[in-house]
């Protein structure tokens, strides 16, 4: 309504000022021209600073899960002198890695307890009543982006990497993934070694059990570099237990009934 407003009382003055049709018609022109006056500046204000609109703040949280399948981690991507950080994150395992939008927009990670997730806060200008969008609706700048806020919420086992970086420790675990198992069946063999020399009168079952519990922490220590600790530890735990049954097959009478449970 506003640029209507303007042209026709643009048109109004022109006519008033060139057509004398009676005593008045230079202060009715001058009418016009302040109105159309009025106009222009109120179109220049609600477009430059927002006259006649209000902020409105939204907020909406998203569960945030790592960029790796072998970590949790929150990737960035530095821009410029490394100031500006532009986040990668996905918000479900299926979902491809995707960046954070970078217009109008800050981010932030922050160290907490509760389960991983995103807070993505909106700042948008809307019209603050109905005179405001019947004079302003023609000029489509209502629920205009103002700022957004990234909010990345991790626990205290997350890495906060550059792509690259990922990548680089994503080879090196891969490059030393051998060496790290050898190392792990060297030093359960020098603990089982060194216990027995300790105590000669050790039964033929006790070794069997201090392997079980050798195995079980460098092997959570292997798998802690690849998933979260409790993953690692449930499954450390599950490996040894079969390790466990194996080991004393005899004793249960080679019944897979007896190892699984």
């Amino acid at each position: 309504m506003s640029i209507i407003l303007l042209i026709i009382a643009l048109i109004f003055f022109f006519i008033c000022s060139v057509i004398p049709f009676n005593k008045y018609h230079g202060i009715i022109a001058f009418f016009f021209l302040v109105i159309a006056t009025l106009s222009g500046v109120s179109i220049v204000a609600n477009d430059t600073y927002h006259y006649g609109m209000k902020v409105k703040t939204t907020t909406t949280r998203y569960q945030l899960v790592s960029a790796s399948d072998k970590m949790n981690v929150l990737l960035y991507q530095p821009l410029g002198n490394g100031s500006e950080k532009v986040y990668l994150y996905k918000t479900s395992s299926k979902q491809k890695i995707k960046p954070m939008k970078t217009k109008d927009s800050s981010a932030k990670y922050v160290i907490t307890s509760d389960k991983p997730n995103v807070t993505i806060t909106e700042k948008r200008y809307v019209y603050k009543d109905g005179v405001s969008k019947f004079f302003f609706g023609i000029l489509h700048n209502n629920n205009e982006l103002k700022h957004r806020y990234y909010t990345f919420n991790i626990n205290r086992d997350w890495n906060v990497l550059t792509a690259k970086q990922a990548k680089e420790l994503d080879k090196l675990v891969k490059k030393n993934q051998a060496t790290l198992k050898s190392q792990v069946e060297t030093a359960v063999k020098a603990k089982v070694a060194a216990a027995m020399q300790a105590n000669p009168q050790m039964s033929a079952e006790q070794p069997k059990e201090l392997i079980t519990a050798s195995v079980a922490f460098p092997l959570y220590h292997l798998l802690a570099e690849k998933m979260s600790s409790k993953q690692a530890w449930i499954i450390a735990g599950l490996i040894s237990a079969i390790l466990f049954g194996l080991m004393h097959l005899k004793i249960y009478h080679g019944s897979k009934y007896f190892i699984m449970s």
